[in-house]
């Protein structure tokens, strides 16, 4: 009988029980006392919840090909970690009528008791991978939390030194502020990983030293550099993980997922920046999904009826947009609503020029700021007293508990009184995200010389385009009687 010996480490530095040695001898004492045969050994030095190994690769096909008679490995885990892969490895042996033995006496796929159990021990080995897998992931999770970068490539711009990010002393951070002012001029991602391809910028590939990086720089890499919270001083770890300890393949975490310490490292990029470049990609993004009449026409996705709230659709033969639900359902949904492209393109611009001009003077940012600061201060005190609220409410949650433990109220009594202290609290909680959203737009207030810059540097060329829509048009309506509306981002501005 010809015995294969299957041999697995996760690493090379494993203690002497699991060692490649110690293995191999069990299994040369297997053939040994039996009176078989050896025909190879097949050695992996990586984990076993991939198939991706060149040793069981090589077992499989030699067992397809009935090299041997026997499959010998210490225990079912040697040879893997994963259900579908061990159940792949078992179907391989019986259809070539290849005997599979473990030597911790477990499976035996000649004997039908054992035989029974090899699911049960392929679950049990890979949901033990699957706990070492989340343990390790928990102890990374706290470690970010101390503030350390633990990534092995810091991003374009910085360098790592004890586990802190710093700013690389070289071209690479004027670049990174290059392309986020570039992005907010209005260009695209391809269009600037064009220009710096031009330039003959180094790409973060080239930075790092890496053996494959490429010769050209990628709009997508532009954009992951864009969308890079690191970059204005904030460390945030925890971003992707594996799906699972059997699929290797990386998803995206939820950003409540995400541990993140503020002001950790010296930013190249100013907050209010990054968040006008977010915005600018989430509106794009949008765009996007919408199809590609968004990029054709300037005001798709950005203009709606102003009388059942859906998107104006553009006509080539009226050279401009009429209500979607009209266009869809005739006039017993909606009526067209109609306006022309050239019109609105007229009206936007002056309006531009306009708040331009106004906004050029010298005392209006003090003004401004005062305001924000104020209506701040109002806010916080509004903060501070839904909290006690809240407080409040759950000290009444507590009590009703304790209450019902002691059988001084009913079950149906402390149902009762919960349901009312829960729809209190979902009230305190919409009053306080509208409090904070109002906060957040006062505070977009405050941006008047950013504005202003990039308005005057949009004017210059007199021609609106998508991008000073995305930048400063929130929405347009159009009324029934063909009249239009223009929501500016920056209308809260007082005087506008």
């Amino acid at each position: 009988m010809r015995v294969a010996g299957y041999i697995r480490v996760s690493t090379d530095k494993e203690g002497q029980k699991e060692s490649p040695e110690n293995q191999k001898q069990m299994i040369l004492n297997f053939i040994t006392d039996n009176s078989y045969d050896l025909f190879d050994f097949y050695t992996d030095v990586q984990t076993g919840t991939t198939d991706n190994r060149e040793g069981l690769k090589r077992l499989i096909q030699d067992a397809e090909n009935r090299e041997f008679d026997i499959i010998v490995a210490k225990e079912l885990s040697r040879l893997g970690r994963n259900v579908e892969l061990l159940y792949q490895l078992r179907r391989v042996a019986d259809n070539r009528g290849v005997r599979l033995i473990t030597l911790d006496g477990k499976v035996d796929t000649q004997d039908p008791q054992k035989q029974a159990m090899f699911g049960l021990y392929a679950w049990i080995y890979e949901s033990e991978s699957q706990r070492i897998s989340d343990r390790i992931k928990s102890v990374f999770h706290m470690k970010y939390k101390s503030g350390k970068f633990l990534g092995s490539i810091p991003p374009y711009g910085y360098t790592i030194h004890k586990r802190q990010l710093l700013l690389r002393d070289d071209f690479t951070v004027d670049i990174v502020r290059d392309i986020f002012n570039k992005y907010l001029e209005g260009w695209g991602h391809d269009k600037i990983a064009r220009y710096l391809t031009k330039r003959d910028i180094p790409t973060p590939s080239q930075v790092v030293g890496k053996a494959n990086a490429g010769l050209y720089w990628q709009g997508n890499t532009v954009k992951k550099i864009l969308q890079n919270p690191h970059y204005v001083g904030d460390l945030v770890q925890g971003r992707e993980t594996t799906m699972n300890v059997t699929n290797k393949t990386r998803k995206v975490n939820d950003q409540s997922e995400w541990i993140t310490i503020s002001d950790a490292h010296e930013p190249i990029i100013s907050r209010d920046v990054f968040e006008q470049v977010q915005k600018l990609l989430e509106q794009k993004a949008r765009r996007g999904r919408g199809g590609t009449r968004a990029k054709k026409h300037l005001f798709t996705n950005i203009s709606y009826c102003s009388e059942c709230g859906n998107g104006m659709w553009y006509r080539a033969n009226r050279k401009g947009y009429i209500c979607g639900t009209y266009a869809k359902h005739g006039n017993k949904a909606c009526t067209n609503h109609a306006v022309k492209e050239q019109e609105l393109t007229e009206i936007i611009l002056d309006d531009l020029k306009n708040m331009s001009s106004s906004l050029d003077h010298p005392n209006l940012e003090s003004k401004i700021e005062k305001k924000v600061k104020d209506t701040a201060k109002k806010n916080e005190s509004r903060l501070h007293s839904i909290d006690k609220q809240v407080q409040k409410q759950m000290e009444l949650k507590r009590n009703a508990l304790q209450k019902f433990i002691s059988e001084d109220i009913s079950k149906q009594d402390y149902d009762d009184f919960v349901s009312i202290v829960q729809e209190k609290l979902q009230q305190l909680e919409v009053e306080k995200a509208e409090i904070k959203k109002e906060m957040a737009e006062s505070h977009e207030t405050s941006k008047i010389s950013a504005i202003i810059e990039q308005l005057k540097g949009f004017l210059q060329f007199n021609n609106l385009t998508s991008e000073m829509l995305l930048r400063f048009v929130d929405k347009i309506e159009v009324t029934e009687n063909k009249d239009v509306k223009i929501y500016y981002k920056f209308a809260q501005v007082e005087g506008l």
